[in-house]
């Protein structure tokens, strides 16, 4: 009998070729072509996957997407605490200090300015309304006189620092200091970690 094929298997492989292009040369670098060679297979099985490379850039986001929640939970988990400590390490994640991140970021800005259809639309904006009910939770409970304004402030900042990290290859380490920093002023803890968040 033949041997069964994990399909999901196969497009997380294709997917991880996707990212290690990204994360070498750019979303420029990706092709159906660079892809099959990155991960060693033939053309024709990538094509049997992904039609097109949008359809390779996005599988790879919602991978990146996924590692990324896990990576948050985790890190939510040893570090303890509330809702200021869950939007803090949600936040220094989407900083881009982990690779995996920036690739994530870099994807998101090569469809910045394109018309996206709604399935790639979900992928591109999964987990930003409840990253900003958090941000407004936040930053309400703190005592902002105007949370939605505050929230959006501080998500904007976040998003100019990412790119500023995963675009331009400033140092992340200066990014968290900003962030923090508005961060403190927004909703001040009374202990914070080395990332930010409330011990």
């Amino acid at each position: 009998m033949p041997r069964s094929v994990d399909h999901d298997t196969r497009r997380s492989e294709i997917a991880d070729a996707v990212l290690a292009l990204v994360a070498r040369s750019g979303t420029e670098a990706v092709s159906l072509r660079s892809v099959a060679a990155e991960a060693g297979i033939s053309m024709g099985r990538v094509q049997h996957y992904f039609a097109s490379k949008d359809a390779l850039l996005l599988h790879a986001l919602d991978r990146s997407h996924r590692q990324m929640e896990e990576r948050i939970e985790a890190r939510a988990r040893a570090v303890g605490g509330g809702d200021r400590t869950v939007l803090a390490t949600i936040l220094d994640e989407l900083l881009g200090e982990h690779p995996r991140t920036r690739d994530a970021l870099r994807i998101h800005a090569a469809f910045a300015t394109r018309e996206v259809d709604e399935r790639a639309r979900a992928i591109l904006t999964d987990g930003d309304d409840e990253i900003r009910a958090l941000a407004v939770r936040v930053v309400a409970d703190a005592g902002s006189a105007d949370p939605d304004t505050d929230a959006h402030a501080l998500l904007a900042l976040t998003g100019g620092l990412s790119a500023e990290v995963a675009l331009h290859g400033a140092p992340v380490d200066r990014a968290r200091r900003t962030l923090t920093a508005m961060l403190d002023r927004l909703a001040p803890a009374t202990a914070r970690g080395p990332a930010g968040d409330p011990e």
